[in-house]
């Protein structure tokens, strides 16, 4: 079966465009089918984008980037450094093909996880792949502390029924957690190295 977060999604490609109002910006992006949120921008991806404290040439990475919403408005207006992951290729094309749109030089590749990520950054921002299990889920929490800079954050939303709750107590024995904000069950969490 094909998911999100599958390396080469199996359904039909069916590309279309969407667009998102950021503050004053309209921002379109390519969308398809075997990505992440592709008929329209998730309620859990915009509370958390709207709840970042990000300075501008701050080194960024978008963990499981998707189509590359947050990677790209994190350089495009916040202008930040942006670094984008994804394991899925159709979502990197796609994150490529958008950053592209916006004229930004962005450095777009594969990784699962970790595994080609060579530095450290002062955010890593991530709506995280939930259905990939909790073992998982936890254990990309815990590796991103050992590639943020001292003080750099790691940044993440998570519904209460999706055990952002326990998730909370598990990323509290790694790092100082704030909760940033909280809207119809999702949690904005910012997690100090």
């Amino acid at each position: 079966m094909s998911h999100y977060f599958s390396k080469q999604p199996t359904v039909k490609s069916n590309p279309q465009t969407i667009e998102y109002h950021f503050h004053d910006v309209l921002y379109r992006f390519i969308t398809d089918t075997g990505v992440f949120s592709k008929a329209h921008i998730d309620f859990a991806t915009d509370l958390l984008l709207k709840n970042l404290t990000i300075n501008a040439q701050e080194e960024v990475l978008d963990l499981g980037c998707g189509y590359g919403i947050i990677g790209i408005i994190l350089a495009d207006y916040f202008k930040a450094k942006a670094t984008l992951i994804d394991v899925n290729e159709r979502a990197l094309e796609l994150a490529n093909h958008n950053a592209q749109n916006y004229a930004l030089a962005l450095d777009i590749h594969y990784s699962d996880g970790f595994l080609n990520i060579d530095k450290d950054f002062d955010h890593i921002i991530t709506n995280p792949p939930i259905r990939i299990g909790k073992e998982k889920l936890y254990n990309l929490f815990a590796d991103a502390k050992s590639h943020l800079k001292p003080q750099g954050k790691l940044w993440l939303v998570m519904h209460k029924k999706h055990g952002v709750l326990s998730a909370i107590k598990f990323l509290e024995n790694h790092y100082t957690v704030s909760t940033i904000t909280k809207q119809k069950g999702f949690h904005v969490i910012a997690c100090q190295n």
